[in-house]
């Protein structure tokens, strides 16, 4: 995932201008390189934009954080983006200046693979194939769950840094990620209190007083739950102060909605919280009665669950998800483009709705 950027680019990419870029880059002191040939152009990495917003939040804050947040993004259906939103939100958070921890929690892998990181690639083949151990997906969440069979790991060998350690951060899945959910069942046959394992975990990392698992430096989690309504997506659910739900507006999505709704009011009757309830309208289409029709209908059963700001149908999204060639999320991969700013904009006002800024 090594790409390179213009200024102008990073500048889109931070929300600023490009002479306050030139300046973050002079007070900063971190190293951009030079193009070797031609105009000596500065040539940023992705780690060089995520070390200068990470250095902005420390030294030029443009916002104030508030508070702290875990969220999960759950959709009781697939095809609606909900993994594809979550690897964007992760990289804007962390864009922001935002310490971001993003966790894969479905054994299918897919926001693993977003971040670049092939789950099924083995540490044999990585070797034959001269890719690097650091690529290879040996650990997930499992593994820092006491009882996990062999014994529990250490945050800091599960934590992937895909884009350097101002980038978010990712705990990855893998197929083995399944036994987890094996173990949340066998819990809860021996009258073990399973559904509320994770919320304990996560509570353990964020009060800080284990170091090997240390979740109290992060400002956002993000969950990135399967639609399956299984152990692990509900234990996220309960782990979480807010669900992220993506909704598709070129589709009839009430349905779905109204099954998430059920699903949140059951959890609260059973155990006495549950997250609340944002809706992002995907798929957005302008001038399409039926979006007229789902925007109408939703808001007016879950009132103000429903983000203002959506996300609009883009031919950038499937030009971003190519197999042809291997692209960081959308923000990072065509920063410029109408989709990004979309997502800035979404972003922005999840933010402001959830409390963090």
């Amino acid at each position: 995932m090594q790409t390179h950027y213009k200024v102008q680019a990073v500048a889109k990419m931070l929300g600023t201008t490009v002479d306050s870029v030139r300046r973050y880059v002079d007070e900063s002191g971190v190293n951009v390189s030079r193009q070797a040939s031609g105009p000596k152009v500065r040539q940023f990495t992705i780690e060089n934009v995520f070390d200068l917003a990470a250095w902005r939040r420390a030294n030029r804050p443009k916002i104030s954080i508030r508070r702290k947040t875990i969220a999960t993004v759950y959709a009781p259906k697939g095809g609606v983006g909900k993994t594809t939103l979550t690897a964007n939100l992760g990289s804007i958070f962390a864009l922001m200046g935002l310490r971001t921890l993003v966790i894969d929690l479905d054994f299918q892998a897919n926001l693993t693979l977003a971040f670049g990181y092939d789950s099924e690639l083995t540490l044999e083949e990585a070797r034959e194939s001269g890719v690097p151990e650091e690529s290879v997906v040996q650990y997930h969440l499992g593994h820092l769950v006491p009882g996990w069979p062999g014994g529990r790991g250490a945050l800091s060998d599960v934590i992937k840094k895909p884009f350097g350690e101002s980038g978010p951060h990712l705990i990855p899945s893998d197929l083995t990620l399944d036994r987890l959910d094996t173990i949340l069942t066998y819990d809860a046959i021996e009258g073990k209190k399973s559904d509320l394992k994770i919320a304990a975990l996560v509570a353990e990392g964020l009060e800080g007083t284990n170091p090997s698992f240390d979740l109290s430096t992060y400002d956002v989690i993000l969950f990135d739950a399967a639609p399956a309504k299984n152990r692990m997506t509900r234990g996220a659910l309960l782990a979480s102060d807010f669900v992220i739900a993506p909704v598709s507006l070129e589709r009839y999505s009430t349905k779905a909605v109204s099954y998430l709704s059920s699903v949140l009011q059951d959890m609260h009757s059973d155990v006495g919280r549950s997250p609340q309830l944002v809706m992002i309208g995907n798929f957005h289409v302008p001038n399409r009665l039926r979006v007229y029709g789902q925007v109408g209908k939703l808001s007016a059963e879950y009132p103000g669950a429903l983000l203002n700001v959506m996300v609009h149908r883009s031919e950038e999204f499937p030009k971003t998800l190519s197999e042809d060639e291997e692209q960081p999320p959308l923000v990072l991969a065509r920063p410029t483009g109408g989709a990004a700013e979309q997502l800035h904009d979404v972003a922005r006002e999840l933010l402001r709705k959830m409390g963090v800024v």
